[in-house]
């Protein structure tokens, strides 16, 4: 079979709004209803641009039955597992839409985001925008959980590389995580600079490319509108931390740093350096509990003792753990 499934293009598909692009690993429960959310989008011209990063259940055999039925569903196939960056990258280079939006294998969207999110492009002329997000459940039911609460009042507001920075810390208590916002972004302002997924850094992906775009001079606002879906599975991909993916963020952010001394922007520097200790402070951090977790509670308390900048963090998430331990024990029927 061939790594690219997808009719001639018509006259009647010639124009497209926007492509969604989708990275799917293992997804064969969620991919459909992903890929329908898309496609019902409300008023808009969309094609779904899937790509399978060698899955190996069914993720692919569903797109391919999903594509049988509508052509705007494209399938490309990896050979091996290169991760959600390669496999974005890859769809990047097929896409025909005005607009590039970015959707996870096992989220969902409101049928009426994608109008939304491009009337408000539109009006405030920028290159990329995103919105906020609800958590859903592993089923799809809505938490009521949000990025941010909005008030009954829309709004947007402007982020520039400090500003989307500071919001990001690793491990921090800054609720707008503007790195797992999912944008949608001008094609042909991700073309003409050259923006694409850093295929070296297995997590923190969508941070880095959208930090790559504002820095190569996109426009970025965010919409108080939770359109987008997020949900919270088990063995999702999207964030998994440990020593070594934070040493792969660690070394990303060396260019950041670069970026910042050259702009001159004292907030931008500050930032940076910030974001910097947070990746070290999380790595020290990940250090000491893989070893506690091993047993080696000598190392784990060494490493706790030079490391002091860890404490905070092993108090915050040690708790949270056992609060969850002991809630699970509670839900526990009674044994007589």
């Amino acid at each position: 079979m061939s790594n690219r499934t997808q009719e001639p293009v018509t006259a009647e598909h010639a124009r497209i709004d926007v492509s969604f692009v989708v990275a799917a690993y293992n997804v064969a429960p969620f991919i459909e209803e992903a890929v329908r959310s898309a496609l019902l989008q409300h008023d808009v011209r969309v094609e779904v641009i899937v790509v399978d990063d060698a899955s190996s259940d069914g993720t692919a055999t569903a797109v391919e039955r999903l594509h049988r039925t509508d052509p705007r569903v494209v399938l490309l196939r990896q050979p091996y597992r290169k991760g959600p960056g390669a496999a974005r990258n890859a769809a990047f280079e097929i896409a025909r839409g005005d607009w590039i939006a970015i959707l996870d294998g096992d989220d969902l969207m409101a049928p009426n985001r994608t109008r939304q999110l491009l009337d408000c492009a539109i009006a405030t002329s920028v290159e990329m925008i995103g919105d906020n997000f609800e958590r859903v459940t592993e089923d799809g039911a809505p938490t009521g959980q949000k990025m941010f609460e909005a008030g009954e009042e829309r709004f947007v507001y402007w982020v520039d590389p400090a500003a989307f920075i500071e919001g990001n810390e690793m491990l921090g208590r800054n609720k707008r995580s503007l790195g797992a916002v999912k944008i949608m972004a001008k094609r042909a302002f991700l073309a003409d600079h050259a923006v694409t997924h850093m295929e070296q850094v297995p997590v923190g992906e969508d941070y880095h490319f959208i930090l790559s775009a504002l820095l190569a001079g996109a426009r970025f606002c965010v919409s108080s509108t939770d359109g987008y879906k997020y949900r919270m599975r088990r063995g999702s991909q999207s964030w998994r931390l440990s020593e070594q993916n934070v040493n792969h963020l660690l070394d990303a952010h060396v260019a950041t740093v670069a970026a910042a001394e050259r702009s001159g922007n004292a907030r931008f520097k500050a930032a940076a350096a910030s974001y910097g200790r947070a990746l070290t402070r999380s790595r020290d951090f990940v250090r000491t509990v893989a070893k506690l977790q091993n047993g080696d509670w000598a190392g784990g308390l060494s490493l706790a003792v030079t490391h002091p900048r860890t404490w905070p963090l092993v108090l915050r998430f040690g708790s949270q753990a056992l609060r969850n331990r002991l809630r699970r024990r509670s839900l526990r029927p009674s044994q007589v």
